[in-house]
């Protein structure tokens, strides 16, 4: 640096610098101070541009020795994982799984293989527990270090948590599958109609393979059958953003026809347009099926019913004739053999006379039966106590034969009803009762009572013996504006 050469044997030294060489110096100085200071801005900036850039790949920086223990952990590791840093430095990442069953134990056995055989590796996804006892997912890559004689130091490498990320996946799949196995066929299309997915309950409906199905138009189902403005209707829903419901007659692959109700929406992206179109369809060709011979039974029933009202008709014809003859001839019996008729013939022949008039109103209440649905009964205030008397009338030869006896025991109440179908009903308990008694048992009774009023709703019971202990002769009869 401007020295000069000293020859041998002078030891005078060497010769005092000049103001020259002093500043030639001086520069040279300066101007490596410059190069050295603007190489540690360009590390520093480049260790900052380097810390950002893993910043934005990975949460914390990590190195190991030479045995695989963790020398190194940046500030980031204790916020991502959840573990102190100082009680996992010294410790190798494998060591938190002591034991072979361990799920993850084999795809550890493989890493640490890779490791042996000092190679890099990207994305190795392993899960652990941290401080509170919560599972996280962490995906690491590192590549070895090598001293400068080429002997092998350890690794370094970048860690990141991504357990959001591997719940969001699991969601997904969770999603797809649901979708996948949903029992209603699925199908997706972009904003020309041109199909993007289909479910499997897609094709078991239609017979179409999603490699078929891909790229296609829905209308590649259309039997040509739906009525007039049903796809226009449609696509002006769709294409105003709103949701399009209704029934589509289809065809399948092999030409049958089926029926489906339709639900199509738009599927709109986060920023509120509208990239795809949603369909999910129900097949509902049973349900149509059974409609269709639900409304061959309905119209068969109606067709009965009015040959049942003709039959009823005729009936009322051929059978209230006789009746009126009957009834006329006991009256003239009465009249003219009043003077000679004692009480009991008198009442015999009242009876008689009695009975016709009933069978004569049987007949009629026949006639309106036949008419239910197109004839509706007039609910109106029933005493039943009334009801239950009137229809012990019509069965006092009966009651007398059997040598039964009835009793009303206390007050019936009163409900709305009709009061010729509680008469009915009385008539038949009983009736049915007096009928079904076995012949070697003593005489029967039965009692009538009132047993509870409740939410609106009265019940009266019958019950009824024909030996000594008492048995259920009748059944309930419940009544709220019948």
């Amino acid at each position: 640096m401007g020295e000069k050469d000293v020859e041998v044997g002078d030891l005078s030294g060497p010769e005092p610098q000049t103001e020259d060489d002093t500043a030639l110096t001086r520069a040279a100085l300066e101007t490596e101070v410059a190069r050295l200071a603007a190489e540690c801005r360009a590390l520093r900036e480049s260790e900052s541009r380097c810390r950002g850039v893993v910043a934005t790949v990975a949460d914390w920086l990590w190195e190991t020795d030479s045995e695989y223990r963790i020398t190194f952990l940046s500030e980031g590791f204790e916020a991502a994982t959840g573990l102190v840093a100082a009680e996992v430095l010294g410790e190798r990442p494998w060591d938190a799984f002591p034991d072979d069953s361990d799920p993850e134990a084999d795809r550890w056995r493989e890493h640490i293989d890779a490791l042996t055989a000092r190679k890099a590796f990207r994305d190795f996804k392993y899960w652990q527990q941290d401080r509170d006892g919560h599972a996280r997912w962490i995906k690491v890559s590192g590549a070895p270090r090598f001293d400068e004689d080429g002997h092998f130091i350890g690794y370094y490498g970048v860690g990141a948590d991504i357990t959001s990320a591997v719940s969001s996946a699991h969601r997904m799949h969770m999603l797809s599958r649901a979708v996948e196995q949903c029992p209603a066929s699925i199908v997706i299309t972009d904003l020309a109609g041109e199909i993007q997915y289909v479910n499997q309950k897609f094709v078991q409906v239609t017979g179409y393979t999603p490699q078929e199905s891909m790229g296609q138009n829905p209308r590649i189902l259309n039997s040509g059958l739906n009525p007039p403005g049903t796809f226009e209707e449609m696509w002006q829903a769709l294409s105003s953003g709103r949701k399009w419901e209704g029934e589509l007659i289809n065809r399948r692959k092999d030409g049958d026809l089926y029926w489906e109700y339709a639900s199509i929406q738009p599927i709109q992206n986060v920023e509120g347009a509208i990239t795809n179109y949603l369909a999910i369809k129900s097949d509902i060709t049973s349900q149509k099926h059974n409609e269709a011979r639900l409304a061959a039974l309905v119209e068969e029933l109606r067709h009965s019913n009015d040959e049942l009202e003709q039959f009823a008709y005729v009936a009322s014809h051929d059978l209230r004739q006789p009746l009126r003859m009957i009834s006329a001839y006991l009256g003239l019996l009465e009249k003219r053999l009043a003077p000679a008729l004692d009480g009991e013939t008198r009442q015999f022949l009242g009876f008689a006379l009695d009975g016709a008039k009933r069978l004569d109103r049987m007949i009629v209440d026949l006639l309106q039966y036949s008419r239910i649905g197109r004839v509706t009964s007039q609910m109106e205030p029933v005493d039943l106590g009334d009801a239950l008397r009137d229809s012990l009338r019509h069965l006092e030869v009966a009651i007398v034969e059997a040598g039964a006896e009835v009793r009303i025991e206390g007050s019936l109440p009163v409900c709305l009803g009709d009061r010729l179908e509680l008469m009915r009903l009385f008539q038949n308990l009983i009736g049915n009762a007096i009928i079904y008694v076995r012949s070697d048992h003593p005489p029967a009774s039965w009692s009538a009572a009132a047993m509870a009023v409740t939410n609106g709703w009265s019940r009266s019971r019958i019950t009824g013996s024909a030996s000594p202990k008492p048995t259920l002769a009748g059944c309930s009869a419940f009544s709220s504006g019948w």
